[in-house]
């Protein structure tokens, strides 16, 4: 029978929690912050497309979406969910500001703001945001509804792809 020594076992532990941390960060981002009266979700998840057959954001207002296609490449659909007591609203004005923490600090940079709505699901899901694309590490983000605010939040994005898996959604 074979002992196990504790460099061993420190270093099965050490494996477990590695991976176990990496599973984790695999997740779609899901914060929620007020700005005033407003409840502000901020869901960082798999860039999505607005146009085609397949389209699975539909645009009814503000800025253009970043498409699929753009350069840089959107990896990234940073959007806010807002609501007033337990209803969407559904016609704000809504400014979304992020910047990069780590590894390497950036000036904030002003989204184009896109209302939107899930493909096929009504404006019961109506949201705010765009495709960005963004490198993996900390960032702060800053989101003002109707001149209230600002929402306030703070993230992680893993290594290894923007791409946090087929099943991913927030919706």
């Amino acid at each position: 029978m074979r002992k196990i020594s504790l460099l061993d076992a420190s270093v099965a532990i050490a494996i477990s929690a590695l991976l176990a941390a990496s599973a984790a960060q695999a997740k779609p981002v899901s914060e929620t912050a007020t700005a005033g009266a407003y409840s502000v979700t901020l869901k960082v998840l798999p860039a999505e497309s607005f146009s085609g057959s397949n389209a699975e954001m539909a645009r009814d207002g503000g800025a253009k979406p970043v498409t699929l296609d753009a350069t840089p490449k959107p990896n990234y659909h940073l959007v806010a969910f807002v609501k007033k007591g337990d209803k969407p609203v559904e016609n704000a004005k809504v400014s979304i500001r992020y910047r990069e923490l780590k590894p390497q600090k950036s000036g904030w940079t002003q989204l184009p703001v896109v209302r939107m709505h899930v493909a096929g699901k009504g404006r019961q899901t109506t949201h705010y945001g765009n495709n960005v694309a963004l490198v993996p590490g900390s960032y702060r983000v800053l989101s003002m509804v109707n001149g209230k605010g600002p929402a306030r939040f703070s993230f992680i994005l893993p290594t290894g792809g923007g791409r946090m898996g087929a099943n991913d959604s927030g919706y």
